[in-house]
């Protein structure tokens, strides 16, 4: 009886400790929530060395085909992963809903930072199986699956033959 008196007693005092989750909108005011919304509206306009920085973060993280986490991640996971860390913005999961996103870019030289870049492989099917991110000077990052995540020049052979297009996703 003592006991369920001192369990219930611990419960009380801990539930009046349990506050409920700040809400990050623009008007809030709490400066944590402020600091929030401030980091949100800088990743809209993150720089390419932004974008180079978070993937840096990332290069060497194994290829695991549906992974999700750095123990392992395919290629859409890592572009949703880069995109979500570097602009705040969330993507589809597969690479062909992510190939739906955004707006094409018609011309390789008129590729920007942040572009997202597909690839065919002729043995996987009709549509795009492969995703990357443009980085600058003809390099993407991406995750492969003999290479992990890397960075790898656009006009490397394999992919150069493979190379489907490009989408711009409005931040």
């Amino acid at each position: 009886m003592l006991r369920l008196f001192i369990l219930l007693c611990l419960l009380a005092i801990c539930s009046c400790s349990i506050r409920s989750a700040p809400r990050y909108t623009a008007d809030s005011k709490d400066s944590d929530s402020e600091s929030v919304v401030r980091e949100l509206k800088e990743r809209r306009r993150a720089s390419p060395s932004r974008l180079a920085r978070v993937v840096e973060g990332y290069l060497g993280v194994p290829y695991r085909w549906g992974g999700t986490t750095r123990a392992g991640m395919d290629c859409s996971a890592f572009v949703r992963t880069i995109f979500r860390k570097t602009y705040g913005i969330e993507l589809p999961r597969t690479t062909k809903q992510i190939y739906r996103v955004g707006r094409t870019v018609s011309r390789r030289q008129d590729l920007k930072p942040g572009d997202l870049v597909f690839f065919k492989n002729t043995s996987s099917g009709p549509g795009v199986s492969h995703v990357g991110i443009y980085l600058s000077k003809g390099s993407f990052a991406h995750v492969g699956v003999s290479t992990g995540a890397t960075i790898t020049p656009l006009d490397h052979p394999y992919f150069h033959r493979r190379y489907v297009g490009a989408r711009r996703v409005e931040r």
